[in-house]
Order: structure tokens, then sequence, then C-alpha cells
């Protein structure tokens, strides 16, 4: 199925694109009904579907060949992983074994990769080259990069019992900027990358112990607080004159590892929350509270606030998981949330799961017919008979019987004990999910159930067509602004190790946003200071990657002229005198936050233009510069 986002092809049965994460989904041309891959015949209305591709903006594509001056600098993270003891593997076995053995490997990397939103770049020898940021960003490229890695490791076990061998693999990640363009000659070109980031990922692959991955500082700083890291500290690295610390990574850590920085400002939030919770004391009904923000404002953070006060007024809390990659079959934020209120673990076998399951039947919380729904939640396989049945609903009819027994699941518990379900990165969340929690929605008017979620602003899901099917459910928008300047200073006060000048430029350039900041401090001690972290550019990048050619272009030049400029420079330098530049600019009047665009109106300085600092790293290659 062809990606409406980006154009990408996907294999079928995928739920989100391999390439940018968008949910895959088709829309019905009689009812404009979101459908699942492989419907025939509508959900909404039951017409035929047409199986066209959707009207999409155009994909980021890479450079002409051979034409490297249309590169650009971008913020990539680089993976190499190859095979360990390759050499003498191969000098024991037949070409044709072990061209078998390499081609298996290369399969199951690939697809690994591509399931985690990276692209090959090339195989070289028995070694992988996987860059995750290139062509398309998606804001989190190393923490993709290293769960890839892990999902690598972990799938060697299998591979091995496959090959009857012992396989094992050395895994190196980097990030930094790279020149990403068409690279080679008239008759031969292709699309990769250059820059010292790729040379240190192949001498940490190199390095890497088997089983191990290594990553560079840079990696290290864009993952989240929970990872687990082993600190190898510095080491001389062949071919760099200067040495590099290393760290070995250990998991990237679960649900709760939580963020332990300091929690500052958002207190008119913390009021609103704690109105919601008097209400449902008072009332015994709750409602839908949605948090609303860019990414880094800490939408994550107050969740987590939110959620241990909900824990004090006696709450049960459940949390449903939306991930935009590497999602493996079963993971699907309704079945953490009732997985999560059964008791179980996610990495709970089958046994465990069927008994869970046995038990809530047993305790009320579900009648004996909706066992068949709850199976397929939890991931169990069927009996024979409960297949049949199960197989000979319609898909309709088939969904509101699964809902149903969702929704009863939570009104039995909530009977017991009031409830918050959360569910974060709702932008992520396909057609379905979102029409699942419209429900959920629904059933939090009616019950002692609060429904937390959170969303970019881009990307909200939550329209007045879900608004409507939600019921006359109370709903609170909270939608986070960036930190005012004081609250921004308590954040930059934890790191003791900075001047107070350093700090009120770090606060100034981060113009509000925690993670920004966070990643200022970190990346910047030490260094220059004048460089955006790369956790930083590759958020940024991700929304830039979304903008029409002729707008990327204009970014870029903006970058050039610096943080003033007026209209006219700009369309000068771009040599195109009518260019408009409206998508990239924030009316005074608009209601959403002025981060979600790169340039915005002075009021004091006429009619120029300001480009947020968070933007500038966006440059074109010097030569086109």
């Amino acid at each position: 199925m062809e990606c409406g986002k980006c154009g990408a092809d996907n294999k079928a049965g995928r739920r989100f694109c391999a390439k940018c994460g968008a949910p895959l989904e088709i829309v019905c041309a009689a009812c404009g009904f979101a459908n699942e891959p492989g419907d025939e015949y509508c959900g909404g209305c039951g017409a035929a579907l047409k199986i066209e591709a959707p009207t999409k903006a155009q994909p980021v594509a890479p450079p002409e060949p051979g034409n490297s001056a249309q590169g650009e600098r971008r913020q990539v993270t680089i993976l190499f992983a190859d095979l360990a003891g390759f050499t003498k593997l191969s000098s024991e076995r037949d070409p044709e074994e072990t061209h078998r053995i390499l081609s298996r490997f290369f399969e199951v990397v690939d697809g690994i990769v591509d399931s985690f939103g990276g692209s090959i770049d090339k195989h070289m020898g028995d070694a992988v080259m996987a860059l995750f940021g290139a062509p398309i960003a998606h804001g989190n490229d190393p923490e993709r990069a290293v769960g890839a890695a892990l999902a690598i490791h972990d799938a060697m076990a299998g591979l091995s019992a496959e090959m009857k061998l012992a396989l094992q693999v050395h895994v190196g990640i980097a990030s930094g900027q790279v020149m990403a363009s068409g690279l080679g000659s008239r008759s031969h070109s292709e699309y990769t990358v250059l820059g010292d980031s790729v040379n240190l990922a192949a001498r940490l692959m190199a390095r890497a112990g088997e089983g191990e991955t290594l990553i560079s500082p840079a990696v290290r700083n864009a993952l989240p607080r929970g990872a687990e890291l082993d600190d190898l500290g510095e080491a001389e690295v062949r071919g760099l004159a200067q040495p590099v610390h290393l760290w070995r990574v250990v998991s990237l850590g679960g649900d709760g590892g939580g963020d332990t920085s300091v929690f500052v400002g958002r207190r008119a939030e913390l009021r609103q929350f704690q109105g919601v919770l008097d209400s449902l004391a008072e009332s015994a009904v709750g409602q839908v509270v949605y948090v609303r923000g860019e990414g880094g404002i800490g939408k994550s953070r107050l969740v987590e606030k939110f959620s241990s006060l909900a824990e004090a007024a006696g709450l049960s809390c459940y949390r449903g998981l939306i991930l935009d990659f590497g999602v493996g079959k079963g993971r699907t934020p309704i079945g953490d949330l009732v997985r999560e209120l059964l008791g179980l673990t996610a990495e709970a076998g089958g046994e465990a799961r069927i008994a869970a399951v046995e038990q809530a039947i047993a305790d009320g919380l579900a009648a004996a017919d909706q066992r068949m729904f709850l199976y397929d939640l939890m991931d169990i396989p069927q009996s024979a008979e409960m297949h049949a049945v199960y197989d000979a609903m319609d898909n309709e009819n088939r969904t509101l019987r699964k809902l149903e027994c969702i929704a009863a699941l939570f009104y039995a518990a909530a009977r017991k004990r009031p409830l918050m379900l959360i569910v974060e990165d709702l932008h992520w969340a396909d057609a379905r999910t979102v029409e699942q929690f419209a429900r959920l929605a629904r059933l939090a008017g009616e019950q002692p159930i609060i429904l937390l979620m959170s969303s970019r602003i881009e990307g909200d899901p939550l329209d007045s067509d879900w608004r409507y099917r939600a019921g006359a459910s109370p709903f609170t928008t909270i939608d986070l602004m960036p930190l005012r300047a004081d609250e921004a200073l308590q954040i930059a006060e934890e790191f003791v190790d900075i001047t107070k000048v350093f700090a009120q430029e770090c606060v100034d350039r981060a113009e509000g946003n925690p993670l920004f900041l966070d990643q200022l401090l970190r990346s910047a001690i030490g260094q220059d200071q004048e460089e955006v972290p790369g956790s930083v550019q590759s958020i940024v990048l991700a929304r830039v990657d979304l903008l029409r050619p002729e707008d990327k272009r204009a970014l870029q030049a903006a970058a050039v002229l610096g943080q003033l400029f007026s209209l006219e420079t700009l369309r000068h330098l771009l040599q195109a005198p009518d260019y408009d530049c409206a998508a990239l600019v924030k009316k005074p009047s608009g209601a959403r936050q002025w981060r979600e665009f790169p340039l915005r109106p002075c009021a004091d300085l006429g009619k120029r233009l300001c480009l947020s600092l968070a933007f500038a790293p966006q440059r074109a290659a010097r030569c086109r510069r």
C-alpha cells in the first residue's frame, strides 16, 4: 500500500508507514470512513472500496543522480552491524552456503531497520549500513536506531536456530551532521551520506564485542533518561584525533524509567487537573483530559505529574502505548490498557495471559461469550471453534462487539475503584485506534473514569466529528505553552557546572522548550556553544521534511540570511519574486504555538521576519549558500 503522506510503498498488512510512521488507511470515497488495509467493503457505509493511491504531499526524494550540489546538510544517525566471526565462518563453508547465510542475515536486519523507520544505505561484505534521519527524519532517530540494534541482537537467536549456527553481531551507532546527496559519476550514482559520524559508527562496530552495541556521545545524549547504558569511558578511536567517550547499550528502559529532572512551572495546569479530580470525587463521573503541545514542551512530564496526583487521590492508573516504530504484534494501546487491568506484564507468556482472561471472566469483569475478544486483545491463539465464530462475524459487528467487551471490562473495574486510563502520543494513532478511544471517552462521561490523552498539535486527530462520537463527556483541553524565562532558569540551575551567563544564553536559545533547554545544557558544556544539539535538530528536521520543496528551500535561505530579514530579501535570494511564505509564518492571532512555524513577524521591526533559533541549523550545502 502506498503511504498517503510520503508516497512510500509499504508491504501488505502494515498499519503504519515504514518510511515516515504515518498511519495507513483506505478512505471511503462515498462516506469518508477510514478503513483498514485489506478491507474490500467500507465499514461505514458498506460501499465497495476502490483501492487507489490517496492524494498526497510530495515525498522528500533523494537528489538527482550525479548532482552532489543538490545535497543538504542533515542531522543523521548511522548504524553499522556485521556478523561476528564472519571471516572464519565463510572460510569453513562452501560459497553457496555462505551466500545463503548472508542473504538471510541481510533479510532479517533489513526488515528490522525498515520496521523502525530507517533505510538501508548499503551492504558491504557482511556489514549493513543503515540511516535514521535520511532521507526522512522522525524527531527521535537515535532512539529508533538503538531500538533497531536491540531488535537485531534479539533476532539472532531465531536466525541461529534456523541456520543451525551460533550467530552474533557487532553494532556501532553514531549521530552527527552529514552531507546527504547523490554521489558517484554520470554512469552510476546513489544516495548516501558522508561525514565524521559515518566513520565513527563504523569504528564503533569494529570495537564492539559479540552481541554488543556501542554508541557515541551524541546518541547517548538523545536517548530517553530511562535507557540503561554501561559507561566505558574515553577511548582512542583509529582515524580520529581526539578520544571518544563510549557507552554500551543494555536496554532502552521500561515504561517506568521516568524523568528525574526538576519539574517546574505548570501551576495552572496542575490546578486545572486537581479540579478534574475534585469533580470526579463529588459526582462519581469522570471526563476526558487532553494535553497538547509541541515536541519537547513537557507533555510526558505533566502526564506523569497528573498520574501521581490521581494515584494519591485513590485512582487506579493504567497506561497504553502508541509507538510509531518497532511495534510488535499484539502491542496496541487498547491491548496495553486491558493487559495492565488484568495484572499482566508486557512479557507475560501465553499461559499467564490465558489464566488472567479466565480469572477476569470468573470475577465478573467480562462475560463468557466475550472470551474470544479478550483472546484477540491479548494475542492468544483461539480454538478452532472460537476462531470459526469470530471469523463468521462481519467486520463491523466484530469491531462493535470488541468495543463492548472493552467497555464492559473498564465499567466493571470502575465500579470497584475509580480509574484513569493514560494514552500518550495520540498523533501516532491509526484511524481504528482513534475511533476506539471515542468509545472510551463516552464511557468516561458515564463512569468514574478519567481518560487522559496527549498529542502534538501537528497531527492532532481529534476533530469535531470525533468529539461528537465521544458523546456528552466533559472534555478538558490543556495546551502547553513555553515555560517562562524564570521557570526555565530553575532547570538551568540544576546544572552546577555552568555559569549564570551561559545558563541565560541557553534559556534564551531554548525559547521555553524544556527538552531543547535540557539538550542545550547537556550538549554545549565544553563544546561549541553555537551548535544546536543533534537531538533538537532531529525534532526540527522531522517537521522541515514535511514542507513543500519551495518552502524548504526558503527555510534554508532564511538560515543563511540570519535571524532577522525582510520578505523582499528572502525572495531576492531565492530568485522568486512571487514567493509566498505564508506556510512558514505564524499569524499574530493564530491559536497554534509559534514554534510550529519557523518564521514569525516582528511587530517592533516593521516588516521584518524572525527566524526561530531552533530552525537555524537547517542549512543547505556550503556551495549553495
